[in-house]
């Protein structure tokens, strides 16, 4: 009976081989849809939409700024549309990671070169070479993030607390009067010490030990590469690498010091870890968590990354990461917690809605409250999908972020990088790896208990 059952094993396993390989392309990408692949294109084409849209966005002209927001909101139908069809999706088992070992040699090959070039723009953009005020408003030099970065880290080296200091204003009337709120700039000095979380030192203070803060967001970068594709060690993981270490917004970013590389890098280990590295899931969130303001919009979303979900493990998580999130800041709010809300919420409340921003307020006003409204009802959603698919934590917090960003006042290129990113993320772990394809275990294990009975 041995004999028959394995002759008819072999035999069906034969058949299903050939008949997968004369599928047409069409048919063989349609069996890839049912698993995972067509969410995966419709997030992919949603991350390269919010970029698209950012950069009409960029050129600050009213039918580019149109276009711009026509391509945020595409972005958002599809980020949801992706999310509803990847929910009902079934889960396809785990592939083998292939050829991952001169994949790891094209991706060091990848940091190699965007380290070079990185480190020749932010040397030839020395913010330290020329004193605050000598260069032009369209500089990249010419921004408060980096100085307020660079004067904190000096601050906390020096043992003071940079949280309820003030900051020199490095711009002129016009420009403060479009940038601060009513009363933040007093006799020259803007009335905020630090306006980031603690957890930006993880970054700001080995670059300014280094030279300059900015290296430490080229760190951040480089990091986010390797954990994303050690998430996904596959093609479509290499393709997300090679997109995040060669786009020129990249370049941006690190150049203006924005401080959304360490959030990205916190949210591929948070992915990471909870695909590969369970153990450490707490400590990625909780720092994750703990790296912007805005990220308290993946609180609902802490169930995802749990498989198989349970409420008990669920609760865990959540309150063992919220603490860590706590913990980082704690040293500053027992030294002066009114100055530690003062930089980071009251500020940011009191920053007028900037006409420069890609954001729908400004065409159309009501949709501040509308916006947030589409915010609580999506977050709503999907805490109460039950969603089994950890890849799709990534998505619903690019989403998320998506219609929190897009409705705000500070809507800019920051902001949207990181939206794209994490849609992007999604769409590379989403996508089915070959040998995980579900159509070809389930008919190949047929026989065994079909014939198992003969």
């Amino acid at each position: 009976m041995y004999s028959l059952s394995h002759d008819c094993t072999s035999h069906w396993r034969l058949l299903v081989r050939a008949k997968l390989h004369l599928l047409s392309p069409w048919e063989a990408l349609s069996e890839r849809c049912r698993y995972g692949a067509l969410p995966a294109l419709l997030l992919a084409l949603a991350g390269l939409l919010v970029q698209g849209g950012d950069a009409c966005g960029e050129a600050v002209l009213g039918g580019f700024r149109a276009a711009g927001l026509a391509l945020i909101g595409a972005a958002i139908v599809l980020g949801i549309v992706a999310i509803a069809i990847a929910a009902k999706a079934p889960v396809p088992a785990s592939a083998a990671a292939g050829n991952s070992r001169s994949w790891w040699w094209i991706l060091v090959a990848l940091l190699v070169l965007h380290s070079s070039i990185a480190l020749h723009l932010l040397r030839s953009h020395d913010r330290d070479s020329l004193p605050a005020g000598q260069f032009s408003d369209s500089d990249p030099r010419h921004i408060d993030c980096y100085t307020f970065q660079l004067d904190a880290a000096r601050k906390l080296m020096h043992g003071v607390n940079p949280y309820g200091t003030t900051q020199a204003n490095i711009y002129n009337a016009d420009q403060t009067s479009r940038f601060y709120g009513p009363g933040m700039v007093v006799n020259g000095r803007v009335q905020v010490g630090f306006q980031y979380p603690p957890v930006t030192f993880l970054a700001a203070l080995p670059g300014y030990l280094l030279g300059d803060v900015r290296y430490g967001y080229l760190a951040a970068v480089l990091l986010a590469a390797i954990f994303a594709f050690a998430t996904v060690p596959s093609v479509p993981g290499l393709c997300l690498a090679a997109y995040l270490l060669l786009n020129p917004i990249t370049f941006m970013v690190e150049d203006r010091c924005w401080t959304e590389p360490l959030v990205w890098m916190l949210l591929c280990a948070t992915l990471y870890a909870a695909i590969k590295r369970p153990r450490w899931l707490a400590l990625a969130l909780g720092l994750f968590l703990a790296s912007k303001q805005y990220n308290f919009l993946a609180l609902p979303l802490v169930g995802i990354l749990l498989r198989p979900f349970a409420w008990k493990a669920c609760w865990r998580l959540l309150g063992t990461s919220v603490t860590i999130a706590v913990a980082t800041l704690l040293p500053f709010a027992l030294l002066n917690f009114q100055a530690l809300w003062h930089d980071l919420v009251l500020f940011h409340l009191a920053q007028p809605l900037r006409q420069d921003a890609l954001s729908f307020a400004l065409v159309f006003p009501p949709y501040v409250k509308f916006g947030l409204l589409l915010l609580l009802a999506f977050l709503a959603w999907i805490a109460g999908r039950g969603i089994d698919r950890t890849a799709l934590f990534a998505a619903a917090f690019g989403t998320a972020l998506l219609l929190f960003v897009s409705a705000g006042k500070q809507a800019f290129m920051n902001y949207y990088f990181l939206v794209s990113l994490s849609l992007l993320l999604a769409a590379a772990a989403l996508w089915p790896a070959p040998t995980a394809n579900a159509p070809v275990s389930e008919l190949a294990d047929r026989p065994l208990r079909e014939c198992a009975h003969t």
